[in-house]
C-alpha cells in the first residue's frame, strides 16, 4: 500500500501543477506483504480510471529476473527456514551467482535477454491464468513494452 499511496501523492502533485501523468505504474511484489490484495483492489478502484496500473510480481520481483535465464511456471513456496522470496532468489542465483537485491545496473546487464524474458513472462502469465493462480507470474513485461513503445 505504501507504493500505491506514494503513487497517488506524486500524481496529485503533478496534477495540481497542471501536468498530470498519463500513466502511473505501481511495481510491487506479493512476497509476504499482508496488504498485497488491498493494493491491487485500491488500484482497480482509483480514479481517473486507466491511469494507475498495477505491475505485480508473484512471489517477488526476482521472478521477473529469473525469466531472463529460463522459463518456469513451477509455483514457489517457503521451505524449511527459507521464505518464498529466498526460494526464488536461490533459483535465480543458479543462473546469476553474483546477484544481490537492490543490485545496480540490473537492466543494463540483462538487456540482451530482455525479449526472452518478455516471452517467458507472457507464457508464464497464460499458464498461471489457466491454472487459476498467480504463483508464479509477473506483469513487468507490460511495463517494459509500454516504455519500448514510448521510445519508438
Amino acid at each position: 500500500m505504501c507504493v500505491v499511496s506514494a503513487a497517488q501523492q506524486i500524481w496529485r502533485k503533478a496534477k495540481d501543477a497542471g501536468d498530470p501523468f498519463e500513466k502511473v505504474f505501481c511495481v510491487f511484489d506479493r512476497d509476504t506483504h499482508g496488504d498485497y490484495q488491498r493494493a491491487l483492489d485500491t488500484l482497480a478502484r482509483i480514479r481517473p480510471k486507466g491511469v494507475f496500473v498495477a505491475i505485480p510480481s508473484v512471489p517477488c520481483f526476482e521472478y521477473w529476473l529469473l525469466l531472463h535465464f529460463a522459463y518456469t511456471d513451477q509455483p514457489f513456496h517457503a521451505a524449511s527456514m527459507r521464505s518464498v522470496g529466498a526460494m526464488v532468489l536461490r533459483e535465480l542465483r543458479r543462473y546469476w551467482p553474483g546477484y544481490e537485491k537492490a543490485f545496480h545496473g540490473v537492466f543494463e546487464q540483462r538487456l540482451e535477454q530482455l525479449e526472452f524474458a518478455k516471452a517467458n513472462a507472457v507464457r508464464a502469465l497464460k499458464a498461471a491464468q489457466t491454472a487459476h493462480t498467480d504463483n508464479p507470474s509477473t506483469l513487468v513485461h507490460e511495463l517494459v513494452e509500454y516504455l519500448q513503445r514510448l521510445k519508438q
